[in-house]
């Protein structure tokens, strides 16, 4: 019998981990179009994975585990390949672009140090922040244009409340709850 893990949708999560690598090779070799292209594809994907788990049926624990695995791998190696390509850039920003790395690694980290595993909450907040970075990342990198960039930086604040507030209330690791007004909800029925 064939692995149910092996699927299109997990190969779309899989390709986004795999340009991780791929990235971080390129911005090392000053390959800034490259870096930018392949971002965008592996940007692309992620809103590609679920929509097709959802279509074809596919949707797994394992699958939600991977692409949770795959957005925070793609998300934390871009500071360092901007790093490496617009490093006075990064440097006037730098209070932003921690901001928004801590946002990201701060609920990953209590969840893990929670359950042992890392959710993958896949909340409202979180998919409209990676939107507005994907839209500010761009225009901060290519045109210098800043003000984007540092809305996008401090709604990650919102993101890493609600991604929290969905840990603390959670007894265990949950995937797809999309705010933390779900996990109040969630929690007062297992209540009841």
């Amino acid at each position: 019998m064939a692995d149910a893990r092996l699927n299109a949708p997990n190969l779309v999560s899989a390709f986004r981990i795999a340009c991780v690598p791929a990235l971080l090779w390129l911005a090392a070799d000053g390959a800034m179009n490259a870096v930018l292209v392949l971002f965008g594809l592996a940007l692309a994907s992620d809103a590609v994975d679920g929509a097709l788990a959802r279509r074809l049926g596919q949707e797994t624990a394992f699958g939600a585990r991977l692409d949770q695995w795959a957005d925070f791998a793609l998300w934390a190696a871009l500071p360092l390949a901007a790093w490496w390509l617009w490093p006075e850039i990064l440097r006037r920003e730098a209070a932003y672009v921690i901001l928004a790395v801590a946002c990201m690694l701060l609920p990953t980290a209590l969840a893990y140090l929670k359950y042992r595993a890392v959710p993958g909450y896949h909340t409202w907040s979180v998919k409209l922040g990676a939107l507005a970075m994907a839209l500010a990342i761009p225009l901060l990198l290519l045109f210098d244009i800043a003000w984007p960039f540092r809305i996008a930086a401090l709604f990650q604040l919102v993101c890493a409340v609600d991604e929290l507030g969905i840990t603390l209330l959670s007894a265990e690791c949950r995937h797809d709850v999309p705010s933390l007004l779900h996990a109040v909800r969630l929690r007062r029925q297992s209540q009841t």
